[in-house]
């Protein structure tokens, strides 16, 4: 494995990261992929992959991204358009929610930049802070649905 690029935070994606986004991206085997820094470690890791089905059921995601703890995810976005096109984005979102104590978020910007730079193939970026912000609405009007 070649050097990795540090960040402000010192903090690196696992190799893990990598391997489960692109079975995502180039498999199309999960709806989404849920990340975490493991602090101890001062990695980030893969928490969640929620494999694809046919019928996604979006409570599925918000049950996977805590009330009070931050998360980044990748989420596979499928939408049809008005004139009845089919549409696909991935999306790299970052979780972080209000509650979270300011050392917490602080950790979460500053390493933010290092996975995203890992996960090649992402389309649109989003930023949530509450769970009105993570919405198949949301989604749609982000991808031009």
């Amino acid at each position: 494995a070649g050097r990795r690029a540090a960040t402000m935070s010192g903090v690196l994606p696992t190799d893990k990261c990598k391997e489960e986004f692109l079975k995502l991206k180039d498999k199309r085997a999960y709806k989404f992929v849920t990340f975490k820094i493991d602090p101890e470690k001062g990695v980030v890791d893969v928490c969640d992959c929620v494999e694809k089905t046919a019928e996604f059921d979006f409570q599925t995601l918000l049950d996977k991204l805590p009330a009070d703890e931050p998360r980044y995810f990748v989420l596979d976005w499928s939408a049809t358009t008005a004139d009845d096109r089919h549409i696909d984005k991935i999306f790299f979102v970052s979780w972080v929610p209000d509650t979270c104590k300011a050392k917490t978020k602080m950790l979460y910007a500053s390493s933010k930049q290092a996975l995203r730079n890992a996960l090649d193939g992402v389309q649109l970026d989003h930023q949530a802070t509450d769970y009105d912000e993570v919405t198949p609405e949301e989604f749609n009007e982000r991808s031009g649905v």
